[in-house]
């Protein structure tokens, strides 16, 4: 019954993209396999086999490409120690259509999309909704509205109120997700000073069934080049988290600098993140998206924490790409930080031809607190596009 009424509309809009379309229509398919053994510690390794088939199709509108719709369906098996999954999703359902009018242009796209905020934590998953985009020479403006509660809540998690927390059927081919609406505004000056780029961006996340959870983020952020190939991005957001009538402020603060060489495509990155614990004016901080803010067994969210990052890829050949992070986590929950924890990993991905990729990656956390969140794990993937 529910997979029925996600599909409906789906299949009702391709319908009619197929008939109204007169364009050669493209499309394709990939095969992804991750190998996962993953534990506390070496001794104590399990195994996680994930393994997806999915298919998609474009079919142009206007020949010349600026009006299409696309979409893209998923099946999904996991084998979690001794559990079976199977689920099913729509992943991409979009019509999208772009204008020019010189010196303007303007894009529109509606259905099922990703989108994410301007730091790429709060925000970054995909939901039923609409996004405009409207560009001159000099800033642009772009608006964003979507629902959450059609989405697989396997396959796309969000951050709930612990008092409220979402109940998930491990086992649901297809569940519904909790019930949100989104809304964003972002404000772009592109090239403000010597090619500095400024952004300005609010965003909404309001409950609508359960217990009352809204959260407004009000962010602002610089980017562009510090020196040549040497380039930085900061942001700072400020959010207000409202839960059954108690209001709570909160921040966010994040960093980064790359800079890329053009030996061997060698890039080398440091960042730093912050998000607030239970101290002066901010309370803990809670990002909108489930998004791990390292790897503990536990699955920590971005709040209460301080995170220094470096990280280094290059390309030794032209087909691998061979890359590595380190992390220090500090735990900022309350006023007086202490160190947590440190994870690493190294990785290589070789693309073996044009259409088949395989890697391999090796990653460990470890707590200094309690040792049972700690986490090994070892990941083989291999993907193929046909």
């Amino acid at each position: 019954m529910i997979l029925s009424k996600v599909y409906k509309t789906t299949f009702a809009a391709l319908a009619i993209a197929f008939a109204a379309s007169a364009f050669a229509i493209d499309y394709g398919g990939a095969l992804n396999n991750s190998s996962k053994l993953k534990g506390k510690n070496f001794s104590n390794l399990k195994i996680d086999q994930l393994d997806d088939l999915s298919a998609w199709v474009k079919v142009p509108i206007k020949a010349d490409g600026s009006m299409y719709f696309t979409a893209e369906g998923l099946y999904e098996f996991e084998l979690d120690d001794t559990n079976v999954y199977n689920r099913l999703d729509l992943d991409l359902c979009k019509f999208q259509a772009n204008f020019k009018i010189d010196p303007y242009k303007l894009s529109v796209s509606a259905g099922r999309f990703s989108y994410s905020d301007i730091t790429g934590i709060i925000l970054n998953q995909r939901a039923d909704g609409a996004y405009a985009n409207f560009e001159a020479q000099k800033f642009s403006v772009s608006l964003y509205a979507a629902y959450t509660g059609l989405l697989n809540s396997a396959l796309v998690k969000m951050n709930d109120h612990p008092a409220d927390a979402f109940k998930h059927d491990k086992k649901a081919v297809y569940e519904l997700a909790q019930k949100y609406f989104l809304t964003s505004a972002t404000f772009l000056l592109p090239r403000l000073f010597t090619n500095q780029n400024f952004a300005a961006q609010v965003m909404g996340a309001f409950k609508l069934d359960g217990k009352s959870y809204n959260r407004i983020y009000a962010s602002a952020g610089f980017n562009g080049p510090i020196y040549k190939t040497l380039f930085y991005n900061a942001s700072t957001t400020f959010a207000m988290q409202s839960f059954d009538g108690s209001m709570d402020l909160a921040n966010l603060t994040c960093a980064k600098v790359s800079w890329f060489l053009p030996y061997k495509d060698l890039t080398l990155n440091g960042g730093v993140v912050y998000a607030s614990g239970s101290h002066g004016p901010f309370e803990g901080f809670s990002a909108f998206s489930k998004i791990d803010a390292y790897n503990a067994l536990n699955e920590p969210q971005y709040s209460g924490l301080l995170k220094f990052s470096v990280s280094a890829s290059a390309k030794p050949i032209g087909v691998v790409l061979v890359y590595g992070g380190m992390d220090l986590i500090i735990n900022a929950a309350s006023s007086s930080m202490k160190y947590k924890g440190f994870q690493y990993n190294l990785g290589a991905d070789w693309q073996i031809f044009s259409d088949l990729k395989a890697g391999l990656n090796f990653s460990q956390y470890i707590d200094s607190d309690n040792s049972d969140l700690s986490k090994v794990q070892i990941s083989l993937n291999a993907s193929i596009i046909f």
